[in-house]
């Protein structure tokens, strides 16, 4: 049997590359993709690329087209510090004991003994890792754990060694409040549609456009990081990730465990040079259910790195891909002075949430910072005391129910609570089954009560940021009261 040209020299090329490998360690170590996340703040999938159509983001709907959009990605927690520290190490936070929003400094604990953070795993197989300060780059980390072995090799893209493969974060503060307004692309608030939880008033239309915006910039941002791969010749052999820490920063958003606080979006794109591209075929979609702890065991996996034992998160591309996920996990905790401990288990049709503190209503689960910086808080107020709100927008100002269930499906804004159904016993006695298997499992820390220094520790805190943010409060307050009269 004869060997066309064409087959013989790619042949050739084969023999090639394996004697090189071999023959080479240092051609070996860069065959090794580098691994880049790029880490926007507070952003739910409110992108071109994910049908928001008045948003306008170019460069990550450009990303989309050559990789896959992942359309059910949730993360571990609704709020920066556990969502982060969780994707620090590739477990939940409640699991390490790291599970509240900023613990003091002195009273973090430890790793558990033979865990190790994400950054430390890549180093020890070879990589250098960058979390990038410095032109877009926050450097922003904000974990709750104590390790010797959290510490990036470098802080700048410039002093990496161009032989060896890094895994890189570079960390976005916009969509973060304050918003910046995009001021070439401004949004028209009128043409915004807020939830159905919200009134539908120019206050709440005008927050939501400012966030766009931010969004908007955040893009721009996203095609800066873009252009240093280009410009130092990564491009070929960088695997890039864009995801957010957590949802839209928004009254039920930030903190809370509806899926306008877990949710985020995720685009994976691998160059056509390497091997994974034939896993993450160009403009894509996946809607396979994922935590944002696989994005810690994916990216291991694509560095031909085995997942440590002690991993929670499941590799959901390639060769070593595991068996696809039924559900996800997520928890609050304490939030500054306001305390959740609520638990949350999501399937691709039903949402759970245990809320074992609920003397409390959304609205009025705002810290003293939300209250200062968050015009919609003040809308609900004021426009509940002029009785000027529907029955479900009251929804945010009633204590929270103990227990909640809702069909996604059908119930997408997760406004219609089933948990007091006759019909749908079957499914919430199943979750509560599911919720409960897992706490056990991994040893839910949040369940223990809080240590009287501990808790003293977050009720200072309250004090000091009520004492920092009620002028700056009541001054939104009025400003919101001028813009409703």
């Amino acid at each position: 049997m004869l060997i066309s040209n064409m087959t013989y020299s790619h042949f050739l090329r084969i023999v090639l590359l394996v004697f090189l490998a071999y023959g080479c360690g240092q051609v070996e170590e860069k065959a090794k993709p580098n691994i880049l996340w790029i880490l926007a703040e507070d952003l739910s999938p409110d992108l071109g690329c994910f049908g928001q159509s008045l948003v306008k983001t170019p460069v990550l709907d450009k990303l989309a087209s050559e990789g896959v959009r992942f359309t059910n990605v949730f993360t571990t927690a609704g709020i920066c510090t556990p969502s982060r520290t969780a994707l620090a190490v590739g477990m939940h936070q409640t699991s390490i004991n790291a599970h509240h929003m900023r613990y003091p400094i002195e009273m973090r604990n430890a790793l558990p003994e033979g865990v190790l953070p994400v950054n430390e795993i890549f180093r020890r197989n070879g990589y250098q890792s960058v979390n990038v300060k410095g032109g877009v780059g926050t450097g922003k980390t904000d974990w709750s754990f104590k390790s010797d072995h959290s510490a990036y090799d470098y802080n700048s893209w410039d002093q990496l060694d161009p032989a060896k493969p890094f895994f890189a974060v570079v960390n976005l503060r916009l969509t973060h409040r304050p918003f910046e307004k995009d001021e070439k692309n401004p949004i028209n608030p009128d043409e915004v549609k807020v939830p159905p939880y919200y009134p539908d008033h120019p206050v709440a239309k005008q927050d939501w456009a400012d966030y766009l915006e931010s969004a908007q910039l955040m893009d721009g941002q996203v095609g800066e990081v873009l252009q240093v791969l280009e410009e130092k010749g990564w491009s070929e052999n960088t695997i890039v990730y864009f995801f957010s820490d957590h949802g839209r920063p928004f009254t039920r958003g930030k903190s809370f465990l509806y899926d306008s606080g877990i949710e985020i979006p995720l685009i994976v794109k691998s160059p056509p040079s390497l091997r994974w591209h034939d896993f993450l075929p160009n403009g894509s979609m996946s809607d396979q259910l994922l935590s944002s702890l696989d994005i810690v065991a994916t990216s291991l996996s694509m560095a031909g790195i085995s997942k440590p034992a002690q991993l929670q998160g499941r590799v959901f591309l390639g060769d070593n891909a595991e068996d696809a996920r039924d559900v996800i996990y997520a928890t609050a905790d304490r939030s500054g002075e306001v305390f959740f401990k609520s638990r949350a288990v999501r399937s691709k049709q039903f949402k759970y949430i245990r809320n074992y503190n609920n003397d409390f209503s959304v609205n009025e689960a705002s810290t003293a910072y939300r209250r200062a910086n968050h015009p919609i808080y003040h809308l609900l107020n004021i426009l509940a005391e002029r009785n000027e709100l529907n029955e479900v927008q009251k929804q945010l100002l009633m204590p929270m129910p103990e227990e909640e269930l809702y069909d996604i499906k059908s119930d997408p804004f997760e406004i219609k609570n089933l948990a007091g159904d006759p019909a749908f016993e079957k499914e919430l006695q199943a979750m509560r089954d599911r919720l409960a298997r897992w706490q056990s499992e991994t040893n839910d820390y949040g369940m223990q009560a809080d240590s009287e220094a501990l808790a003293s520790a977050f009720e200072t805190y309250g004090k000091e940021s009520f004492d920092k943010n009620e002028k700056k409060a009541l001054e939104l307050r009025s400003r919101v009261l001028q813009q409703i009269n």
